[in-house]
């Protein structure tokens, strides 16, 4: 995510040294990155969820059973066991983040928790247990001061292979899908093994690299809408966070009601503004 990858086939850059910047880290950094002065870039904006922490498998390949941390334990998770797209994603209780360990805990000094919906906004605290790591610039210290300036890549190589797999798979093209998307996963810094699946099974496994390799990348969630999955998957769920207290580990609701997606969701409709502004333009079924 650095200008000039050579992996991003398309990406948008910027440039410190004028004003086309962004202020990325401003809106996604933890707090403490930053002396909070009470403007709106308060740090925290969007942080992972324990559903999100529990889709990395291990530096083996292997489903991580997460069932112990499902309640209140003392015992430590297993982060240093995960494979090494977590790290790089997700700041952590324990990881160092600029030099510091960070704490990611109520009370914190650096990271602290919070409640849902304990204050009007997030102020840099975390209510999952965790914060954004990837596209986050760890070299950017003084936050509140300087402009963020790292690219915004569009598309890159990843994609196009998992791009590619998925058409394969479509089409039958069993051995191709499954050499495409192992081209990823073994890839240096990656090193995880091959899947040898197929069928439906391949496609479960298929949705969970797209969903870890391109994560925070703005892609699931038009991917649930495309695989016609969201109302399955997305309504009456919630999602969930550990919150930290002196070393004890509780399994949270992060959401406070039931999230929902109904099957209209799948047809944006059309503005009302528009709807008024021409008489000849019916509004879709689903929205009338």
């Amino acid at each position: 995510f650095k200008a000039g990858s050579q992996e991003a086939i398309l990406q948008y850059c910027y440039d410190k040294s004028s004003t086309v910047t962004h202020d990325f880290d401003g809106y996604m950094a933890p707090g403490g990155d930053k002396a909070l002065d009470g403007n709106s870039m308060t740090g925290g904006f969007g942080t992972p969820t324990q559903e999100m922490v529990e889709s990395y498998e291990d530096k083996n390949g292997n489903k991580v059973d997460w069932s112990e941390w499902h309640g209140t334990t003392t015992k430590e998770p297993p982060y240093d066991q995960l494979e090494p797209r977590f790290a790089a994603t997700i700041i952590y209780r324990g990881c160092t983040w600029k030099g510091r360990v960070m704490d990611c805990s109520v009370g914190g000094t650096n990271g602290a928790f919070m409640a849902y919906r304990e204050q009007s906004y997030s102020y840099g605290k975390t209510t999952t247990g965790y914060f954004l790591r990837k596209l986050l610039d760890e070299k950017l210290i003084d936050v509140k001061g300087t402009k963020s300036s790292q690219a915004w890549v569009e598309i890159r190589f990843a994609e196009v292979l998992l791009n590619k797999a998925e058409a394969a798979y479509r089409l039958n093209k069993t051995t191709e899908a499954q050499s495409l998307m192992n081209r990823v996963r073994g890839r240096q810094g990656v090193n995880l093994p091959g899947k040898s699946s197929s069928g439906e099974a391949w496609f479960n496994d298929y949705r969970n690299e797209r969903k870890i390799e391109l994560a925070y990348e703005g892609h699931l969630f038009w991917d649930m809408r495309r695989w016609r999955l969201a109302h399955i998957e997305y309504n009456n769920y919630r999602c969930h966070g550990l919150k930290i207290t002196n070393g004890t580990y509780e399994y949270i609701d992060c959401d406070g009601q039931d999230r929902k997606f109904p099957q209209k969701l799948y047809v944006l409709p059309v503005p009302t503004s528009e709807i008024k502004n021409n008489a000849l333009i019916e509004q879709y079924d689903e929205w009338k």
